[in-house]
């Protein structure tokens, strides 16, 4: 087994170059990490060149338009996706609250929506709170590993259900979930329940 390189690790996040953090491990999800010089390096070059309204008529603003084509155009090579199935936002928390409030008006009293319970609260919260309109949120709970389990799901799908809510990657035990079964899960129990 190779043994990790934690001085070339340390050595990558700039951070760790000062004094008060020499002995320092930092564990944090990314909302609350250092940065590692790359990332430091974008944002420098950002801030200095082209941090203005992007897509005007003179060059720090088109550049700052061409900075972000580009972001979205690798990001959504990246995830496998067309540049208009992705939407860069604030925060998750702040994009699922917006998201939850536009599904708001196609969702009636009696209406359900699946969270889980090994979610962050940026996946949970916006939905939780629709229960003031009436809506039912069942929680997809986790097995005695941690672990999310199809048919849980399964037991918890009816024919109200209108919204499964569960992340790709579980930042809490690091499990990466298979999105396409659960999704096609979902899929079916709705076409079975409009029957």
């Amino acid at each position: 087994m190779t043994r990790l390189d934690l001085d070339f690790v340390r050595a990558q996040f700039p951070a760790f170059a000062e004094p008060s953090l020499a002995r320092f491990s930092h564990f944090e999800n990314a909302g609350g990490s250092f940065a590692c010089r790359p990332v430091i390096d974008a944002l420098d070059g950002f801030y200095r060149r082209s941090k203005v309204q992007p897509y005007y008529p003179y060059e720090p603003s088109r550049a700052a338009g061409a900075q972000m084509d580009r972001a979205r155009q690798r990001l959504a090579a990246w995830l496998n996706v067309d540049v208009d199935e992705l939407h860069l936002g604030p925060s998750t928390s702040q994009n699922t609250y917006v998201l939850a409030n536009a599904f708001r008006r196609y969702l009636q009293p009696g209406d359900e929506i699946v969270v889980t319970n090994q979610d962050h609260e940026a996946n949970i919260g916006a939905w939780v709170r629709l229960r003031d309109e009436g809506i039912i949120v069942r929680t997809w709970e986790v097995d005695a590993q941690g672990a999310l389990r199809p048919e849980a799901l399964a037991a918890l799908l009816g024919p109200r259900t209108r919204l499964v809510a569960f992340t790709h990657c579980s930042n809490v035990i690091g499990s990466v979930h298979p999105v396409r079964e659960w999704c096609e899960l979902v899929h079916r129990a709705g076409r079975h329940c409009r029957r």
